[in-house]
C-alpha cells in the first residue's frame, strides 16, 4: 500500500516545475535517494521562482544556518487543508479542546512562521490564543497569564525553560496544567524545572518542519515519546540499526504544488506499530546533523572553516538546565584568524546570550574527543543527553 501511495505521488513530483529536473532520469521510486536539506536549497535556488507563480504561496523559514536559510514555498489551500486535518487530530486526542487558553511564546522572527502556525492551528480547534511571541519579556508573560487565567504554555523548550527559571527566582506563582513545546528535544531536566515552576500536570508536543509541515503530535515521556501522525505522511526509515532504528524520510502526500519527496528530516528514530496504528519514536538528531535553540545545523554548514583550519570539532554540553555550551575546537597552524572565525560563527548561531554559550579553543589532536566504541574522531559530539 505503502509503495503504492509512493509510486503515485512521484508522478506528480516529476511533472512539478520544481522537481521535474532533479528527477528527469529517475523513473522507480526504489532508484531515489532521500534528500537532503542542502540538495533542496539548490533544487529551490535552481527552479523556484516567486515572480513566476500564478497564485500567492505560504512562505516559510527552515531552521538552520542564518547565512544560508531554506525558504520554502507552500501551496496556501494545501496548507489549510493540512492544518485542518490536525486539528481534527488534535482535539481528538485532547491536547487542545474549545476551553484551551494558551500562551503562545514561539518565534515570529525572520521569517520563521511557528507562532503564526500554531495560532492558526489552536483556532481551527476553537480554542484561544494569547499571541505574544519569544520576544515578549516574561513580566508581560507572567502578567497575561494571570490575567487572562491561561491553561496552557506553548513554546520551545529553551524558552520555557528560561520562564520557569523567571518564575523560579522571582518568587511568583504561576499554575499552568498544560505546556505544549516543538523545535527541539526536551531534556529530562528540563521538564522537571517546568513541573516545579508551574506545576503542570501534561507536556504534549507537536512534530514536523518547513519542508512536510506539522504532522506529528505526542504526549512527553521522559523514556520514550512516540508520536502519532496524520494518515497523509509517508514515514520511513531509512539505513536500519539492529534496533530498527535510522534516518526519518518523510513524503507528504497532501502538498503536490511544491511536493518534497523522500526527505530527510535530520532525526533519527523507528516507526513502531500499535493495533495497526503508526507511531514514530524520535529517537535524536542524525550523526551529520545537530539542533540548538530551535534551529537545526548540519555540518555542511561549517565546510567554510577548513579555509581557516586543517580540522575541527564540534562539542555540545548542557551548561545549565537553561543554557547550552557549543564548544569549536580548531586545529591550525595560523591561530590569527580567531576573531573573524567567531564573527562568523556568531552570524550562523545568532547567539542567544541567555540560552547560548559559544566557545573557540586551539587545541592539538589529542584534546579532540575520541569515541571509546568506534575508536574515531567525529567532527560532531552531543553530550546533552
Amino acid at each position: 500500500m505503502i509503495n503504492e501511495k509512493l509510486t503515485s505521488h512521484f508522478a506528480i513530483v516529476k511533472k512539478s516545475e520544481l522537481f521535474k529536473e532533479h528527477y528527469k532520469n529517475v523513473n522507480e521510486i526504489s532508484e531515489i535517494v532521500p534528500l537532503e536539506k542542502n540538495e533542496l536549497r539548490e533544487v529551490l535556488k535552481k527552479y523556484f521562482n516567486l515572480q513566476r507563480e500564478t497564485k500567492g504561496v505560504y512562505l516559510v523559514r527552515s531552521g538552520g544556518s542564518s547565512t544560508k536559510p531554506l525558504i520554502f514555498p507552500v501551496d496556501i489551500q494545501e496548507n489549510l487543508y493540512q492544518r485542518k486535518l490536525l486539528a481534527i487530530e488534535l482535539v481528538k486526542y485532547g491536547m487542545f479542546s474549545s476551553k484551551t487558553i494558551a500562551i503562545n511564546l514561539f518565534s515570529y522572527k525572520g521569517m520563521y512562521r511557528t507562532a503564526a502556525i500554531v495560532d492558526d492551528i489552536l483556532e481551527k480547534c476553537d480554542a484561544t490564543t494569547i499571541s505574544l511571541g519569544a520576544a515578549s519579556s516574561f513580566e508581560l508573560v507572567f502578567n497575561s497569564a494571570t490575567q487572562f487565567k491561561a491553561n496552557m504554555l506553548m513554546g520551545t523548550p529553551s524558552k520555557l525553560t528560561l520562564l520557569a527559571k523567571y518564575i523560579i527566582d522571582n518568587k511568583l506563582n504561576l499554575v499552568i496544567e498544560n505546556i505544549m513545546y516543538a523545535g527541539e528535544f526536551l531534556l529530562a531536566s528540563q521538564a522537571k524545572l517546568l513541573k516545579k515552576a508551574f506545576k503542570n500536570k501534561k507536556i504534549y508536543s507537536l512534530y514536523g518542519s518547513a519542508e512536510t509541515g506539522i504532522w506529528g503530535w505526542s504526549t512527553y515521556s521522559e523514556k520514550e515519546t512516540s508520536f502519532e501522525v496524520l494518515d497523509a505522511v509517508i514515514i520511513e526509515i531509512d539505513k536500519k540499526n539492529e534496533q530498527s532504528s535510522g534516518a526519518v524520510v518523510v513524503t507528504n502526500l497532501l502538498r503536490k504544488r511544491f511536493p518534497v519527496f523522500r526527505y530527510l528530516m535530520g532525526d533519527v528514530g523507528q516507526l513502531n506499530y500499535v493495533n495497526d496504528k503508526r507511531t514514530l519514536l524520535l529517537k535524536a538528531r542524525v550523526a551529520t546533523s545537530f539542533s540548538v535553540d530551535a534551529e537545526a545545523y548540519f555540518l555542511d554548514d561549517f565546510n567554510w572553516l577548513l579555509e581557516f583550519v586543517d580540522r575541527y570539532q564540534i562539542q555540545i554540553a548542557v551548561k545549565s538546565i537553561v543554557k547550552t555550551e557549543i564548544t569549536f575546537l580548531l586545529i591550525a597552524e595560523n591561530q590569527l584568524l580567531k576573531t573573524e572565525i567567531r564573527n562568523k560563527l556568531n552570524q550562523i548561531f545568532d547567539v542567544n546570550a541567555e540560552i547560548i554559550t559559544l566557545s573557540l579553543n586551539f587545541v592539538e589532536e589529542s584534546d579532540l574527543y575520541i569515541n571509546n566504541t568506534t575508536s574515531k574522531t567525529p567532527t560532531f559530539v552531543d553530550f546533552r543527553n
